[in-house]
């Protein structure tokens, strides 16, 4: 007849356990990153919206108020624009900048 060492059983059950924490943790995180990219897409969709009919008014002076807002967006995708355009890989974290450390 064998042996059952229960320390061994429990530690078997706490791992099975991390791993299904760690695979609803997994799920979570899919699920916020869908929400989040739905979330942006429909800010942006409802800006191009205002732009576009501000730009049929032709409201100048509200265009070139709200113009600073909208250097941090040029800025990121210069930076995206490049990194696909390199030619070699970047070697260290200094030849990334939060835009372009994970994008794919």
């Amino acid at each position: 007849m064998p042996i059952i060492n229960f320390t061994n059983v429990a530690n078997i059950t706490n791992i099975k356990s991390l791993e299904d924490n760690n695979l609803l943790s997994e799920d979570n995180d899919s699920e916020s990153c869908k929400e989040l990219y739905n979330h942006l897409i429909n800010i942006t969709e409802e800006i191009l919206e205002i732009l576009k009919d501000q730009q049929a008014k032709q409201n100048l002076r509200w265009i070139k108020g709200i113009e600073k807002n909208f250097k941090p967006l040029e800025k990121m995708l210069s930076e995206i624009t490049l990194y696909k355009r390199r030619r070699t890989m970047p070697r260290t974290y200094k030849d990334h900048s939060h835009n372009t450390l994970f994008f794919d």
